[in-house]
């Protein structure tokens, strides 16, 4: 099954780790998600969307646009960041440096406080993912979702490990396409390149 996602555009509040908090997209946010879907070509049967607002509100306007249905999915909406949703993303990594270094280093074994622990997030994605091949089977469809389940979707089909989630570049309005394979439970990427996605400092 043909699977495009788009991640949603930058959004009001600044750098901060947004997770499940609703906020609006800005006015540049728009125009970068209208940027990503010129990328990807489609055609699709139906557009599936997080319910939260960054993404719902586009993917809505995309569907009337395109006149197709479209579906709200919980399970694609972003990790739960507990304590630190609404925290600047700076101020957080200054005050529990250790915390923010070992998350980073080893995601699926440290969690942000009150957060979503890793193998939870990385089930329900993967949960949601194979009950939409099984529904729409054989459809393509659009997923517009978070950067979380983009890379967490990109580390998988690469065969990597989640601490290479941090290592990826997936800036507002990013497209990809992949292929999934619901038999073998396995995605492949058909689009981009790795080098528009894997940090190389």
């Amino acid at each position: 099954m043909q699977i495009d996602l788009l991640r949603h555009g930058a959004c009001t509040g600044g750098n901060i780790f947004r997770g499940q908090i609703d906020v609006p997209l800005t006015d540049e946010g728009w125009e970068q998600m209208s940027r990503g879907l010129a990328e990807l070509s489609g055609p699709w049967s139906r557009i599936i969307t997080s319910p939260l607002q960054r993404c719902q509100l586009f993917a809505t306007e995309l569907a009337r646009e395109k006149k197709l249905a479209i579906t709200q999915a919980p399970g694609i909406r972003e990790i739960g960041f507990g304590d630190w949703e609404g925290q600047s993303v700076d101020k957080i990594w200054a005050e529990q440096t250790l915390l923010c270094e070992a998350w980073g280093r080893e995601p699926d074994k440290h969690t942000p406080p009150g957060g979503e622990p890793f193998p939870v997030f990385r089930s329900r994605v993967l949960q949601t993912i194979d009950y939409l091949s099984h529904r729409y089977s054989g459809e393509p469809l659009l997923l517009v979702t978070h950067g979380g389940v983009i890379k967490l979707l990109l580390i998988l089909a690469n065969g990597w490990l989640p601490v290479q989630m941090i290592s990826l570049q997936i800036n507002y309005g990013f497209a990809a396409s992949l292929r999934y394979d619901r038999n073998n439970k396995t995605f492949a990427v058909c689009y981009p390149d790795q080098a528009a996605y894997v940090y190389r400092p």
